[in-house]
């Protein structure tokens, strides 16, 4: 669920609700105006919801997860109409939480800044309710030892660890699906730019606009993807990383010392189930237009800095252990999105398939021209070894 304000002349809030898959799809269920974004106003909306879907499709609406912003009405009508009959877990939008906390770092040293965005993007991708709990006092502890930051991990505690909304940790949700609003954030904008032309409109001029708008989504063919899929900005990623020399498989030598203490690492690795992909961060460039540095990469395939942070941080020397079975891997960055950077390389390096997951087919037969310049048999000029002539 996520609200935008800049649709009317008076200033009315349209809430878009909607629901993203596995590939973390934005799938639009209905648009409201409201006057007001108070609880009752949630409550009407959530029960015109439940409504329209029993009426659709004849089936009772069942939620299991329900994201939103930091709204104590959203969150008090989502308790009381969905709660009530459905097993609910209401995740918090990270990209809130991260855009209040890099607010309140704007007043800071830039390297203080840097180190406590960079704490908050680790407790995001924490694997486990145990892993961010051990990883939370760590920072706590020094960020209490800061004396700029006691203020402010009092308001962490204080605001993002409330019981309401502190789901804003990946492990709360299933991997591949969205853990912000992000995929409503382009609908949104969608709106402003075809419907609206980017002008606040009247009312009863914005309604037949948003009703074409929604039949036309509805004639729109979306497959709603069950399983994570790597999406094309992480195959450019894939490509622009092994061309760079960023991406490469580990291997020992057996006249080596690393191949004795690791006899065992290297049998498994052996056997064909687990492939071992080490991973290098790009280097940084500096971006004049952009005034800060960016990937030496294609701007395709560019992360910022935190999130491509998460492909490295933790790996061993020997690299990601990726199960060609189960294509998973122990990066945090899977544990998000339930794919990353080092299965496809794994599996188009050994040669089964391609980074799409397509079955690679190598054509073998000999070619026309070949074959016509070519004859059938031993050739005259071949000798036995070691011959000169």
């Amino acid at each position: 669920m996520d609200a935008t304000y800049k649709l009317t002349q008076v200033g009315y809030p349209v809430i878009v609700v909607g629901m993203s898959d596995k590939a973390r799809r934005f799938h639009l269920l209905a648009i409201f105006i409201v006057s007001q974004q108070q609880q009752k106003h949630h409550g009407e909306v959530l029960q015109l919801l439940r409504r329209l879907f029993k009426a659709v499709t004849g089936t009772f609406f069942r939620v299991r997860y329900v994201m939103g912003d930091a709204d104590a009405a959203q969150w008090n009508a989502v308790q009381e109409e969905l709660a009530k009959d459905n097993d609910l877990v209401f995740l918090m939008c990270y990209f809130h939480v991260d855009k209040k906390m890099y607010e309140k770092m704007r007043s800071k040293l830039p390297g203080m800044a840097a180190s406590v965005m960079s704490d908050l993007h680790e407790l995001h991708f924490s694997s486990s309710e145990a892993a961010f709990h051990k990883k939370l006092h760590e920072v706590q502890e020094r960020w209490d030892k800061t004396h700029d930051l006691v203020t402010f991990s009092a308001y962490f505690t204080k605001t993002w660890l409330d019981h309401r909304f502190w789901r804003w940790q990946c492990f709360h949700s299933p991997g591949g699906y969205a853990t912000t609003n992000n995929p409503c954030k382009p609908f949104n904008a969608a709106i402003k730019r075809d419907v609206t032309l980017r002008r606040k409109l009247k009312v009863g001029s914005l309604l037949p606009r948003i009703l074409l708008l929604c039949k036309s989504e509805a004639l729109l063919s979306r497959v709603f993807e069950v399983k994570p899929t790597s999406d094309a900005r992480r195959i450019r990623r894939v490509r622009a990383m092994t061309r760079a020399g960023l991406l490469s498989l580990h291997s020992i030598s057996r006249s080596s010392v690393s191949f004795i203490w690791c006899a065992q690492d290297v049998a498994g690795e052996d056997s064909g189930d687990i492939v071992r992909v080490v991973s290098h961060p790009s280097p940084r460039i500096y971006d004049d237009l952009r005034k800060r540095t960016v990937e030496d990469l294609p701007v395709s395939a560019q992360l910022n800095k935190l999130t491509a942070r998460m492909e490295t941080l933790g790996m061993p020397v020997s690299g990601w252990e990726v199960d060609m079975k189960t294509l998973t891997c122990p990066c945090p960055f899977w544990s998000k999105v339930a794919s990353c950077i080092h299965s496809p390389f794994a599996l188009e390096t050994r040669g089964a398939v391609d980074m799409f997951g397509r079955a690679t087919l190598v054509n073998r037969s000999v070619g026309r021209a070949r074959a016509r310049a070519g004859h059938a048999g031993r050739p005259r000029n071949s000798g036995p070894a070691l011959a000169m002539e």
